[in-house]
């Protein structure tokens, strides 16, 4: 009996634990970076076609990239760059539906409950200025409840900057 309490405990836990985004290397990082550390942000509207989604969140992205590149060694430099950082995020929203057996005794307002679940995915390319990847990654984010977004697409964010590489000093810098 007190294994099986132990079990459920584990698994209530579990179940409430939050999940680490988990980031991919696309493109690892090409030899061509090396010594490269001034940067333009290149904001997404520029990269993407139509519409952003997020649009909001977008301003608190390039603010977190900033400085995620920072402590990795890059300086943002509009004047002189050495480099073109991408960065933007792809939703996909769809609905959740999920039907009691009798609904007949619930009321038709009670038996459906209509939920959404969004998803994110983060990407950073950083280029040469002929366009040439040197590095590129992901990370996909759940990004529901809408009131917990910004605090997951932050973590998200997070992760992903853990894999930049490190800049390196060159000598003409």
């Amino acid at each position: 009996m007190r294994l099986f309490v132990i079990l459920l405990l584990i698994m209530g836990l579990a179940t409430c634990a939050s999940v680490i985004p988990q980031s991919e290397i696309i493109t690892p990082a090409s030899p061509a970076l090396s010594g490269l550390q001034r940067y333009q942000l290149i904001a997404p509207e520029q990269a993407l076609q139509g519409e952003p989604p997020f649009r909001q969140r977008y301003a608190e992205l390039a603010v977190e990239l900033q400085r995620g590149l920072a402590e990795q060694g890059y300086r943002n430099d509009t004047q002189q760059p050495q480099l073109r950082v991408y960065y933007w995020l792809a939703v996909q929203d769809q609905p959740l539906e999920f039907r009691v057996d009798n609904a007949g005794l619930l009321g038709p307002y009670q038996s459906i409950h209509r939920l959404r679940d969004s998803t994110g995915t983060l990407r950073v390319r950083i280029t040469d200025l002929h366009d040439q990847t040197l590095w590129e990654g992901k990370v996909s984010t759940g990004l529901s409840p809408e009131r917990d977004s910004a605090e997951l697409l932050q973590q998200a964010m997070g992760a992903l900057l853990r894999q930049i590489p490190q800049a390196t000093a060159s000598a003409m810098n």
